[in-house]
């Protein structure tokens, strides 16, 4: 799953790793390292006229839910597509959460110990998310797909988030995508070679830590 990343760049740096040829409007965005469910955080999606960099809140609640409905922080790209609850999403509001990685917890005999994945090239990764505008809670919200993780990846967790190439991560957005393109995009995301990962420490198991010290390696 992703329940955790941290969001420490300049607006611009991450839209420069989605498309370089993009500058987006300026964004009062706060870098964290330790990004939480029930935060404003930076989305990336499409619009009529190009790409939008917007801060959405981290907590999916379809168009169609009352307020008092649960809010969902992830949603399973293998049943995403179908469910009611996110299915409009996955036709019309595909989007990209940009971060410098994402935390995750091992089950170990001692405890949960955290890690920091990230992109072995030190590039932003880039996660496909679903968002929809809700007129009965007056907010806009994403959730982020996650997939079964690869390889050395499950020796961490079982799920990962779906982070995807530039390439991908642009037409992933396209509004006029046909859905099979959609779903093959959704098939063939970043591989577990693609990625690096270390043990943290568990301060940042505490969303009210935040600071560049969360994402150095653990002594």
């Amino acid at each position: 799953m992703c329940g955790r990343f941290p969001q420490n760049r300049r607006p611009s740096r991450y839209a420069e790793a989605l498309d370089q040829a993009w500058q987006p409007l300026p964004l009062d965005l706060q870098p964290s390292w330790n990004v939480a469910p029930g935060r404003d955080v930076l989305v990336f999606h499409d619009d009529e006229n190009g790409h939008v960099a917007e801060l959405l809140y981290w907590g999916f609640l379809p168009s169609w839910a009352g307020p008092e409905k649960k809010r969902y922080i992830n949603a399973k790209v293998e049943t995403a597509a179908t469910l009611g609850y996110f299915r409009r999403a996955w036709q019309s509001g595909r989007c990209l959460v940009p971060a410098d990685g994402w935390y995750e917890w091992k089950v170990t005999p001692k405890g949960r110990q955290p890690y920091y994945i990230y992109r072995a090239d030190g590039e932003p990764v880039l996660m496909a998310g679903l968002y929809e505008t809700n007129p009965h809670a007056n907010s806009t919200s994403f959730a982020i797909l996650t997939t079964e993780a690869q390889d050395a990846l499950r020796e961490i967790h079982d799920r990962e988030p779906l982070v995807l190439s530039p390439e991908a991560a642009r037409a992933w957005i396209r509004r006029d995508l046909p859905p099979e393109e959609v779903a093959a995009i959704a098939q063939h995301p970043l591989t577990s070679r693609d990625f690096a990962w270390h043990t943290v420490s568990p301060r940042v198991n505490d969303a009210r830590n935040d600071g560049a010290d969360l994402v150095a390696k653990a002594p």
